[in-house]
């Protein structure tokens, strides 16, 4: 139950994520600025499972996970991995060649479906898709993406359409994409980018923002037809060195088993 819609612009690009989550889940913890093996990033924090659903490193690589609900597998006795926890492990990725390295060895079958979003400083982009039977990788997909656990197929174009509607398409300004995710059309329902429903509701939006120079990531903790953006958390953008990738390649497999 998210929205992600971004656009790419001249040095980085900006990112918009709306959480969508059952009442009954704990208020997230505040983003903050934490490591992974040397690399710093910016995420919040899920406080049931402990693992994140966004996340941008000093690369300028953003990482954030949607549920893939028409594919969710039947309730057994597996244990599952919190998927959050996939996007904790990938926020040291480097690069969009690394990610895809450490993708093709997860142990998938660890997981419920997911649809992984990865995004450069470039704006070249891929969903690493997990249907609980096979993955794949899907390059250069377009805005924007959602999910939605009711009346998902419907749910999903009502948004898409709303955004087409919007002349968003080949848009670069970040308060219209703001007004976006905080509107409630056609009504404040299931359907509405900011969702709300008697058992869930939009409980967050992330704002991450790509720049020459650095990082920014601004958090409303609320719906954001109720709650504005603070203030954002910056970290400088590092231009990763031929060591750094190799170094990258060479975490894959921790990435994997981890």
């Amino acid at each position: 139950m998210c929205t992600m819609t971004w656009f790419t612009k001249d040095g980085g690009y900006e990112l918009f994520f709306n959480r969508d989550e059952q009442l009954s889940r704990r208020q997230a913890e505040l983003p903050k600025i934490q490591m992974n093996n040397d690399v710093q990033y910016i995420s919040p924090t899920d406080s049931d499972a402990g693992g994140t659903w966004i996340a941008v490193n000093q690369y300028g690589i953003t990482v954030s996970l949607l549920n893939h609900y028409q594919f969710e597998q039947i309730e057994t006795y597996k244990k599952w991995v919190s998927r959050g926890e996939i996007v904790r492990s990938f926020a040291q990725t480097k690069d969009i060649a690394s990610a895809e390295q450490s993708f093709d060895q997860l142990d998938l079958n660890s997981y419920r479906a997911f649809r992984m979003f990865v995004i450069d400083q470039q704006g070249n982009n891929r969903l690493f898709v997990w249907d609980g039977h096979s993955g794949r990788i899907e390059s250069n997909v377009t805005t924007p993406k959602s999910s939605s656990s009711v009346d998902s197929k419907n749910v999903k174009k009502k948004r898409k359409d709303l955004f087409r509607d919007l002349n968003l398409i080949g848009s670069g300004d970040a308060q219209e994409f703001i007004a976006y995710h905080a509107s409630h059309m056609p009504s404040k329902s299931k359907d509405s980018v900011c969702m709300h429903r008697d058992d869930a509701k939009t409980v967050s939006l992330s704002h991450v923002n790509v720049t020459k120079s650095g990082i920014y990531f601004a958090y409303a903790d609320g719906s954001p037809c109720e709650v504005e953006l603070g203030d954002a958390l910056f970290i400088e953008l590092v231009v990763p060195s031929a060591d750094d990738l190799i170094d990258s390649n060479n975490m894959t497999k921790l990435i994997a088993v981890s």
